[in-house]
């Protein structure tokens, strides 16, 4: 079984992305390591990354631990990159750069769908995964806009079977911050 996933970047979490202090987006990950866990025992033993920042590599790195640290297979759960044009990753910050070059080190395939970029370059790259896999897991933060409901859109016409990891019930399950004053 192959899975890809369709995810928020960093501005689209309804809570602060990659804040250490975040309980929220501890949670996330670690839900997020969790859902990747239960689909290898399910059997997917491939998994597509687009390779954009937030959920993408989130992803990426929890396929990444659950295959070498969790089950030590390293030989039978693969890891795919889409890349949607060279130099993907030319101008984000050095933190993302750094992840993202660490993941293409650890991909079985990297698949480059562009030899430029263009303005579809991201639509064609989403259709590429959608149509490449038997299950996508989309987190979501509910917004019926954008570039992640229009992959789930498209999954739904192809009669893909989705999961969901929706970020508004992540943060249901928190008790509101407690204040001091």
């Amino acid at each position: 079984m192959i899975c890809c996933v369709t995810g928020h970047r960093p501005k689209g979490f309804p809570f602060p992305y990659g804040d250490g202090n975040s309980v929220l987006y501890e949670i996330y990950r670690n839900r997020l390591y969790k859902v990747v866990r239960e689909m290898i025992g399910e059997g997917c033993t491939t998994f597509v990354s687009g390779m954009a920042q937030g959920v993408d590599l989130d992803f990426a790195e929890a396929v990444l631990y659950c295959r070498e640290v969790d089950f030590g297979l390293e030989d039978s759960v693969k890891l795919e990159a889409v890349i949607p044009y060279p130099n993907q990753a030319k101008g984000w910050p050095y933190e993302y750069r750094d992840r993202y070059q660490s993941i293409l080190l650890e991909c079985d395939q990297k698949t480059l769908l562009s030899n430029a970029y263009h303005t579809n370059c991201f639509q064609l790259r989403n259709e590429y995964m959608v149509d490449r896999v038997d299950v996508v897991l989309a987190v979501w933060n509910g917004e019926k806009k954008g570039g992640t409901w229009n992959t789930i859109r498209y999954a739904q016409r192809r009669g893909k079977r989705i999961r969901y990891l929706l970020l508004s019930e992540l943060m249901e399950r928190v008790d509101p911050p407690h204040t001091l004053f």
